[in-house]
Order: structure tokens, then sequence, then C-alpha cells
């Protein structure tokens, strides 16, 4: 690493060495720690760069400059990529017919047991009608 090398790689990538690639952000942490001027000189002008567009407004796309760009893109025959739409539709898909699937398996559940502790209590009170010497209208009619 030399100070041709500092200033180049930092105008490339900035003067924030987080921002650039491991290895080249450490040598240059290492070349600065044994050469502090140089290096201050070589990243001082990307430094106040990296200021001035942190400090900028992003800039605002106009919806005409989008219509544009999308009409020029048809023109020349490039098509927009299915990207993760189709796959989040896709699994969203899958999810609703899990749900669905549990819910059809809960209602045959409930009516299957509900349909049998029907028949369980109508062979209770059909046994204890029969135990019983006379029959009691409150047992019969409720």
């Amino acid at each position: 690493m030399d100070e041709a090398r500092l200033t180049a790689l930092a105008e490339i990538w900035g003067g924030d060495l987080r921002r650039w690639p491991a290895a080249d952000g450490e040598a240059a942490a290492r070349w600065m720690a044994a050469n502090p001027a140089p290096a201050e000189r070589a990243l001082f002008a990307a430094r106040q760069l990296d200021a001035a567009l942190d400090a900028s407004a992003p800039p605002i796309v106009s919806t005409a400059l989008r219509d544009r760009v999308v009409a020029s893109a048809s023109a020349a025959g490039l098509k927009a990529r299915a990207g993760m739409g189709a796959a989040l539709k896709r699994l969203f898909w899958i999810g609703g017919v899990g749900w669905a699937a549990a819910a059809c398996a809960g209602v045959i559940f409930g009516t299957t047991l509900g349909s049998q502790r029907a028949a369980e209590l109508q062979t209770d009170l059909v046994l204890e009608q029969a135990m019983v010497t006379g029959l009691d209208d409150t047992m019969v009619l409720g």
C-alpha cells in the first residue's frame, strides 16, 4: 500500500474505510497507522465528497421520467424479471391451501366427534329411563 494506491481506492470507495472491501480496508488501516500525514492528504478529498453527498437530498424521480425509461426499455425488447413477486404469490397460495385443509379437517373432526357424543348421550338417556320404574316426564321432556 502506498499513497497513490490509497488515493485510488479512496476515489473508488470513498473516505470511510468501513465501506471498502475488507482486505483493502485492513491494508489501508495498517498503512495509515504508519503514515498518518500522507494518508490524511489522500483521504481528504474523498471525505469532503462523502460529506457533501451525505448532506444532499435524495433525488426525486418524476413519473414522466419513469414512464420514459419503461417505454425505452420496452422498445429495446427488455422485459421485467419475475423477481420475488411470483415466489411470494406462490408461497401465499401454498399457505392458503394449508389453512383451508386445516379448516376442513376441523369441520370433519367436529362433526364426527359431535355426532358420536350425541349418540352416547342418547344411549345413556335410554338406559337411565329403562332403569326407572315409572316414566318421569321431566326426563323425557326435559
